[in-house]
């Protein structure tokens, strides 16, 4: 592979982060490294963007790429995450906006010509959902306060620490975090007081000594020899803070009381409420000046106070209509909305990206409450004078959904399911294939309540029927007359025949399921009877019609999806709100899962709750019937 130095490796690490790069931008900084041997060392940064389904670019992870030589994939991820963490932290300084940690994502051997390349990747989850509060790195100033970084000749590594106590103290700047900002900044403060000093020595051209005397402070006297300490008090207080007397009492006393345990955290919290913002200023300020940026880039930077992008909530009023004595729906101890939140379009102008989002709340009450909006509103820390942001109709649209009557017959079927099956089976490897087909059968009711929350039964018809004729095979074993567990194993051969496997292996294991059946007394029948002869099959007719038509891709469960207007419009909708239909399809589920529950029961001799299958049962067949009528 030749030597080091001609081995070359990139490195990615990626963070969670609400300062972005716009999608056409990113910061690129080519510079040696005393530690590479002086090698070259290549970074950019940018912002991960993506495309959703519905079009828009929505900004996701920060990405810091470091290309370099290093002795091995292993030396390249340790030395390079060194090189990048800065970048990162710079990033969030830049935008005054949260950076989350940056984590190694993925490495490999880049050298020219090579054959064999080392490659590593660590398994972070891609970002999802709703895009965070954020704000855009201006480039040019990236790179200003960069390269002053990178070349500062004087107390670097004071600067470089207070740059990342800066960034730990946005990561906690939430409603409730003050006390844990404060805290890195008060730090960042400690680390940038020598630093400050020694400026303002060699600025004026004066010793520390000289500057001590200034503050009257005696510098000879043995019995006081922390006069240097008492100057980095005096310069903390009137040059850091500016001579803001209050602010600094405050976040002093409150880095006091929480390191050394004297103060309660409530009245730490409630200082650090007092002083934090100010500290961030004048933190910022501090590093700014010492990074020695030009005014313009030293007034853009101050441009904009530390973004708090944890802190928004999202805020419904409204009222509970209709008369119950307990609103809660059934099996809830509170009445409540689900909110589900999606991104409906992305308008930009030059740098400012405009989100739209669409909410979609459904109403989790007793059948008889009904809820009325109010308004909307988000919350949060609040700046510049900003109040509560009330959202009209044109900032969000809104769809209320009631809770559907079947929800809750629903949600009351897993655990019988549950309850009943951990009892097993001891009827052999017959027994052993029925008690798989009955799990399967409740996998297939799982995915059946997972889509009718999602406000999708149509999509829950395909699962629906393969669960109904599962309870027709289970109704068929434990018919008097049949040939019981040899309704399974003829279902478990006739999937192998389905598969279309090499005839002669296929042959071979026919024969040892039947060989082993035969071993157990189970006959086997030489073909199942039509399931669709059942009566737990003829009971559904109308929603097995349905999802026969689905399963064939022809039209009607397109226009199950779609609405016309008087003007012959027609929108389509991926999701539908409850009523009629979804409770049909709802409780047919529950009708054939706890059918198939009663039957399994029977063939492996399980106890269970059968006044509650049965309470469950009755109540679902009749919402069934008059959800199929309406």
């Amino acid at each position: 592979m030749g030597d080091h130095s001609q081995r070359e490796f990139v490195v990615v690490l990626r963070a969670s982060s609400s300062a972005r790069f716009v999608p056409e931008e990113g910061y690129e900084l080519n510079l040696t490294v005393p530690d590479l041997g002086d090698a070259p060392v290549r970074i950019r940064a940018f912002t991960r963007w993506l495309t959703d389904e519905r079009g828009n670019q929505l900004p996701r992870e920060l990405t810091v790429e470091v290309r370099g030589v290093a002795e091995s994939i292993d030396d390249a991820t340790a030395r390079f995450s060194t090189i990048a963490h800065p970048i990162a932290s710079m990033a969030g300084f830049v935008a005054n906006a949260q950076v989350g940690p940056l984590e190694v994502h993925l490495a490999y051997e880049s050298t020219p010509d090579s054959e064999d390349r080392a490659f590593l990747e660590v398994f972070i989850p891609d970002e999802r959902g709703l895009v965070r509060e954020g704000r855009m790195i201006e480039v040019p100033l990236m790179e200003a306060a960069t390269r002053a970084l990178v070349t500062l000749d004087n107390d670097s590594p004071r600067v470089s620490r207070a740059l990342r106590h800066y960034e730990l103290a946005l990561r906690n700047w939430h409603v409730g975090g003050e006390w844990l900002a404060l805290a890195h900044l008060w730090i960042a403060a400690e680390n940038l007081t020598k630093a400050v000093v020694r400026d303002i020595s060699r600025s004026r051209g004066v010793t520390e000594e000289d500057l001590a005397h200034e503050y009257d402070l005696v510098t000879d006297d043995p019995a006081r020899p922390r006069w240097k300490d008492l100057l980095g008090a005096r310069v903390r207080a009137d040059v850091i803070f500016a001579g803001d007397g209050a602010t600094y009492k405050a976040a002093s006393g409150a880095s006091n009381g929480m390191e050394h345990g004297i103060w309660e955290l409530d009245r730490v919290a409630a200082e650090a409420l007092k002083s934090a913002d100010k500290t961030f200023e004048y933190i910022r300020r501090t590093i700014i000046h010492l990074l020695k940026l030009p005014d313009d880039i030293r007034d853009a930077l101050m441009k904009h106070g530390p973004k708090d992008v944890q802190s928004r909530r999202k805020v419904i009023r409204g009222a509970l209509l209709g008369f119950a004595q307990d609103p809660a729906m059934e099996g809830e101890l509170y009445p409540r909305v689900e909110w589900h939140s999606s991104i409906n379009s992305v308008d930009r102008t030059d740098r400012v990206f405009k989100l739209s989002e669409i909410e979609r709340m459904t109403v989790r009450t007793h059948p008889d409450v009904g809820f009325r909006l109010d308004g909307i509103e988000f919350r949060g820390r609040l700046e510049n004078g900003e109040t509560t942001v009330q959202l009209s109709d044109e900032d969000v649209s809104v769809d209320t959904w009631s809770t559907s009557s079947s929800e809750a017959l629903l949600r009351s079927v897993m655990p019988l399911v549950n309850q009943t099956m951990e009892q097993g089976t001891r009827l052999g490897r017959s027994g052993a294939v029925a008690f798989k087909m009955c799990g399967q059968a409740a996998a297939y009711f799982h995915a059946i309540e997972v889509l009718i929350t999602a406000g999708q039964p149509v999509e829950a018809l395909l699962p629906l029927r393969a669960l109904t004729m599962m309870a027709g095979r289970f109704e068929q074993m434990t018919d008097p007359s049949g040939p019981g567990l040899g309704v399974a194993i003829a279902t478990e051969l006739e999937s192998l025949d389905a598969l279309g496997a090499d005839v002669d292996l296929t042959s071979g294991k026919r024969e040892a399921i039947m060989q082993l059946a035969d071993a157990e007394g189970v006959t086997v029948p030489p073909l199942l009877q039509d399931v669709t002869s059942t009566s737990i099959y003829r009971s559904l007719t109308a929603e097995m019609g349905l999802a026969a038509e689905g399963s064939a891709g022809l039209y009607l469960s397109a226009t199950l999806h779609s609405t016309a207007s008087s003007d012959g419009e027609v929108t389509f909708e991926l999701t539908q709100p409850p009523g009629p239909f979804t409770d049909m399809v709802a409780t047919a589920a529950v009708i054939a899962m706890l059918e198939l529950l009663r039957h399994a029961a029977e063939l492996f001799g399980w106890s269970g709750p059968p006044g509650e299958v049965d309470d469950v049962l009755g109540r679902a067949r009749a919402l069934n019937e008059s959800s199929a009528a309406g």
